[in-house]
């Protein structure tokens, strides 16, 4: 027993004979290698009652417990209808037709099984010891277990084993046992059920049900990121309008002030003066709606000469606006380096903006331009020396709205300073490095998902 594995049952060996004293229903005994190949096994076998299997295991692996929990071959007895049995087991069972023994097979007697497995042919002879009555069986599967041990099995009522051997075999030992059996078996694994079987079509009805629902909920989603992605051009439509008209209005406004101060502080004003002034206001008016047409036409394009030349276009937009009667200042600093379209547009808007705001509300006499090239970015600063004001971000109003949106577009970092009395500064900071498709690709979704769960 100690060469042999139990897998269930309760084996015993008395006297030569291995018993298995329990009912269980596939309980097995095995022993030998799972590298065993072609070889002949030999065993006396003898049933204890009525009802039962019984017999031998070939070419076994994967043993566990249960009926046919194994993967190999069983040749043996079935006392229920006196037939021989042999079939394929794989944690299923696949049997070839069983062959009738003459005599029956009855318990108390002892029958000789020979079974020979050579490669994917296995046979079978059966004899009663008692009365010499043989049976032979053929079987042969295409797709085969070519290796496995050996053991013996049995269900429900118990037996017995005697004589067990095992030796290696040849085709001819095969063919010796099936010469004798009147056909080889060549079971066939029946067709499976057709697949519109109600399983199959629930399965396919749901698939088509969610994939609908994936459909129109991507459909939503779309609509939706479609509508957030009109309402953000809206917002930078506005924001470039808003730029634009604001600060050429801003100039207006700023020489009809002038105007209105010459007059009250004169009792009798030069009219060829107020002529000129009223012409200056004429004239902004007239670029205010040549650049309101010509932002609407190309609206946020910026030229190569911005980028070449931002320093001169914000004095351009300062002189503009403020005339002559603000000190204009600029300052450049660092190694010119070209910057990219889209970071030349976005300071070019908050530095324009931030004119206007100082030149509206400020009463500045100086205004300070400041561009800085340093070896990793850029940095912009509009300072004045105006009115100043009490900054609060949560009561920012449009347009310095519009300058951190700029700001955030291109990764840059805005600051607004502003003391009431000692004028205000405002400061941005951005990086040239030009960003990969990548990024922006995934800015744009993320811009775009957090649009969607705001």
């Amino acid at each position: 027993m100690d060469e042999w594995k139990a897998v269930g049952g309760m084996w015993e060996v008395d006297n030569g004979v291995i018993r298995d004293n329990s009912t269980e229903r596939g309980a097995k005994l095995l022993t030998g290698s799972n590298d065993w190949r072609n070889y002949t096994l030999n065993a006396d076998i003898r049933f204890d009652g009525e009802g039962a299997d019984m017999g031998v295991i070939i070419r076994s692996n994967d043993e566990k417990e249960g009926v046919d929990t194994y993967n190999g071959y069983f040749v043996g007895l079935r006392n229920l209808d006196g037939t021989i049995v042999i079939g394929r087991s794989d944690y299923g069972w696949m049997e070839a037709r069983p062959l009738p023994i003459p005599g029956g097979v009855h318990p108390s007697v002892w029958y000789r099984l020979r079974v020979t497995a050579y490669e994917c042919n296995i046979a079978a002879s059966v004899q009663n010891l008692a009365t010499s009555q043989t049976a032979w069986i053929a079987f042969e599967e295409r797709s085969c277990v070519e290796t496995g041990r050996i053991g013996l099995r049995s269900m429900n009522p118990g037996g017995m084993w005697r004589n067990v051997s095992v030796m290696p075999a040849g085709r001819s030992d095969y063919l010796e046992l099936q010469q004798h059996a009147a056909f080889v078996e060549r079971p066939e694994v029946p067709a499976g059920p057709p697949w519109w079987t109600p399983w199959h079509v629930g399965m396919i009805f749901a698939g088509v049900l969610a994939l609908a629902l994936l459909t129109q909920l991507a459909y939503f989603r779309i609509q939706r990121w479609k509508t957030y992605t009109i309402m953000q051009e809206r917002e930078r439509l506005a924001h470039a309008i808003h730029d634009t008209m604001a600060q050429s209005f801003a100039g207006v406004g700023y020489q009809i002030q002038g105007i209105r101060r010459s007059v009250v502080r004169r009792n009798q004003q030069d009219s060829h003066y107020i002529a000129d002034q009223l012409n200056v206001v004429y004239q902004l008016i007239r670029r205010c709606h040549a650049e309101a047409s010509e932002t609407i036409a190309m609206l946020g394009s910026s030229s190569s000469f911005i980028q070449q030349n931002l320093l001169e276009a914000l004095a351009d937009t300062a002189r503009k606006i403020a005339g002559d009667k603000i000190e204009i200042i600029t300052e450049l600093h660092g190694t010119f380096v070209l910057l990219n379209l889209r970071l030349a547009d976005a300071l070019l808007h908050i530095g324009q903006e931030a004119i206007a705001n100082a030149v509206s509300h400020a009463d500045p006499t100086m205004l300070t331009i400041t561009l800085s090239y340093q070896d990793s970015g850029v940095e912009l600063v509009v300072k004045d020396n105006g009115q100043g004001f009490e900054y609060l971000p949560q009561t920012a109003g449009f347009g310095i709205s519009g300058m951190q949106k700029r700001a955030r577009d291109v990764a840059a970092i805005l600051q607004i300073l502003s003391t009431p009395g000692e004028g205000t500064q405002v400061r941005v900071v951005a990086t040239r490095r030009q960003s990969t498709l990548r990024k922006r690709l995934f800015a744009k979704l993320k811009d775009g998902l957090l649009g969607y769960f705001s």
